[in-house]
């Protein structure tokens, strides 16, 4: 890990002299002081009040400094409990996925004959309507009334046609 040397860097702000001593770099210190010195600017200027001084300037970029920074915060834990659901989300389909592979293949029936041939239909009908493919989706789906059929339930057969329809 670099070890960063600290150093005294004098800064004008609002027209005060301060002497900082950081660890950063001077671009970084030079985007600070002007982010600063431009909300300093706009407070005093009347942007925001009228006759306030330095101080209360001063004071108004610190309390929206603060808030800028909570909220930054807040959505970053927003962010990793998100980042954490689709991890979660990834191993599960990768369990899942590794648990079907492990699966022994079963015999072809004649359900899967017609569920691969609507799958080639719906491939080889790019020129169809969204409609079309939809009432030929329906249509399969309504030929199948328990859930099971040929080794893949519904919701598989379902999702493999969506992506399908999706891809075309």
């Amino acid at each position: 890990m670099e070890q960063k040397t600290k150093r005294k860097i004098t800064v004008e702000i609002a027209g005060v002299n301060l002497t900082l001593v950081t660890d950063e770099n001077g671009v970084f210190v030079d985007s600070v002081v002007a982010q600063v010195n431009e909300k300093m600017e706009a407070i005093l200027s009347g942007g925001l009040r009228t006759g306030t001084c330095t101080m209360d300037a001063a004071l108004l970029c610190a309390i929206d400094s603060v808030g800028e920074r909570l909220k930054a915060e807040k959505r970053i834990r927003n962010l990793e409990a998100q980042l954490s659901l689709y991890e979660v989300n990834v191993r599960n389909l990768t369990e899942e996925l590794e648990k079907l592979r492990g699966q022994p293949e079963e015999k072809k029936t004649e359900e899967d004959d017609g569920f691969e041939r609507l799958s080639q239909t719906l491939r080889a009908g790019s020129g169809d309507s969204a409609e079309d493919k939809i009432k030929t989706l329906e249509r399969y789906l309504d030929s199948r009334k328990n859930g099971q059929d040929g080794g893949m339930t519904r919701e598989e057969k379902i999702r493999y046609i969506e992506s399908l329809l999706r891809s075309n």
